[in-house]
């Protein structure tokens, strides 16, 4: 019966979803994993570069606080651009090409800081490798989350989003090699230089790196789409079941058909209901996450060293907190295929506030690496499930242009105006400000999306996408 009424092409469609949706981690998802997860390295070395460094140079080169906030925003700057302007041209022209481009151009721009010591040149190339980084930044989640099945979606992506989280001890540590070493001019340079090594992955990634099977078949290009679910299913031992139609699923395609959203881009659909609400939801979700994980990155090297720490040990204590965080984000997807999202957001929010809270109460510098432990556990930990969120609240035709909507704004929130807020807060109102703000931020946004955000726990991602 469902055969006669279903569209033919929307049949193939469903019956290819459907088989994609059923399949277990093969070869070819673990693949797309890893080379993701080098991008993700690659992404938070450049993102997390600029803590060591203003560390290494903020005396040699007499930086105000103004000066200081500027270098550590350029980057961000030039990234809510570049994802906001991203998303279409991920939802237009392919997750691929669009990584592609995004990779080359941001190594490039890394290693073009290095060969000028003056400030405004390396805030430029900053600026110039932020606007290729933040059309990059959404992607590796929307290829995930549009390849792997229900039963691995969650976990493989806040597993990979560890990596990310990890990634940034790689600043830390190349700065700690360097530091009382090299002299501070070629220290920070160095650093730099290591940022443009992304490059050297750009061919690999070319040649074995699958585009979304999803968008394939959003664009009308079912024979790759079926090509690349057949190879899948021979890895995983499967038939190629041309019959197999999950209702759901089948359900939501017939509709989309019928509706013409199939074809082209509805980014205007994100400003109407009901997307609009699950937008507004999205960013509640990021707004914690983005600017405690930031505040954290950027600041926790200098805060910890202004409580009396050595540089040495400010370091080691950022990298103790990136493991932290590096740990939250692994457990998250446990916790979000367990709990559901839901619960998972309200569990690790209090878990955030409480950590930021006894932060900024803390009267010793154990007390304070201790809590700065526990708020990267669950603030860093967050940041995955905020990507999974996201991917999950929007059809295909449009998920591209939220996920780079979402990406923009909350790291314009977090990245730019919390993070150039965080010295002239502490000038004015004393260390701890910035910590009572983070616990604020997840207070307010708290209520509305415990109250208002849907369930997606085991649904396949057209499901939970379907406007």
């Amino acid at each position: 019966m469902q055969e006669k009424t279903i569209a033919p092409d929307a049949m193939v469609t469903a019956n290819l979803l459907s088989r994609l949706d059923r399949l277990p981690m093969t070869r070819t998802a673990l693949l797309t994993t890893i080379l993701v997860t080098v991008i993700w390295v690659a992404e938070g070395f450049e993102t997390g570069v600029i803590g060591p460094i203003l560390l290494l140079v903020k005396e040699s080169w007499g930086l105000t606080a103004q000066g200081t906030a500027q270098l550590g925003i350029a980057s961000t700057s030039g990234i809510i651009v570049g994802a906001a302007l991203a998303g279409r041209l991920i939802d237009r022209h392919g997750r691929k090409v669009v990584l592609l481009w995004g990779v080359t151009l941001f190594s490039l721009f890394s290693a073009l800081c290095a060969v000028s010591a003056d400030v405004g040149w390396i805030m430029a190339m900053r600026l110039l490798g932020g606007l290729a980084l933040g059309a990059v930044f959404p992607i590796p989640y929307l290829m995930l989350s549009e390849l792997l099945g229900t039963r691995s979606r969650a976990r493989m992506i806040a597993a990979a989003s560890a990596v990310l989280a990890l990634s940034y001890l790689i600043p830390q540590a190349a700065a700690l090699a360097v530091i009382d070493r090299l002299p501070v001019d070629l220290a920070w340079r160095i650093l730099f230089l290591l940022g443009g090594l992304p490059i050297l992955a750009v061919p690999f990634i070319y040649r074995y790196l699958p585009e979304s099977p999803r968008w394939l078949l959003l664009k009308g290009r079912g024979v790759a789409a079926q090509a690349l679910v057949e190879r899948m299913e021979r890895e995983a031992g499967y038939e190629h079941d041309s019959s197999l139609l999950h209702p759901g699923i089948t359900a939501i395609v017939q509709a989309e058909y019928e509706a013409g959203t199939e074809r082209g881009s509805k980014s205007a659909a994100l400003f109407r209901r009901p997307l609009l609400g699950r937008l507004v939801l999205c960013l509640l979700i990021c707004a914690g996450a983005s600017a405690g994980a930031y505040v954290l990155l950027v600041y926790a090297s200098t805060i910890y060293a202004d409580m009396g720490m050595s540089a040495q040990g400010a370091l080691v204590t950022t990298i103790g907190i990136i493991i932290a965080g590096a740990v939250g984000a692994t457990a998250v997807g446990q916790f979000a295929d367990r709990l559901g999202r839901k619960k998972t957001f309200l569990t690790y929010s209090l878990g955030a506030v409480f950590g930021f809270s006894m932060l900024a109460l803390s009267q010793s510098l154990a007390l304070a690496v201790a809590f700065g432990l526990v708020s990267a556990f669950f603030c860093t930990g967050l940041v995955p499930f905020t990507k999974l969120f996201t991917a999950e609240q929007f059809p295909t035709h449009a998920r591209g242009t939220a996920a780079g909507f979402v990406e923009s704004a909350s790291r314009c929130f977090g990245g730019v105006l919390v993070v150039a807020s965080i010295p002239f807060l502490q000038a004015n109102w004393g260390t701890s400000a910035p910590f009572w703000l983070i616990c604020a931020i997840f207070l307010v946004c708290l209520g509305p999306v415990v109250l208002r955000a849907r369930e997606t726990r085991g649904m396949s991602i057209d499901q939970a996408g379907a406007s």
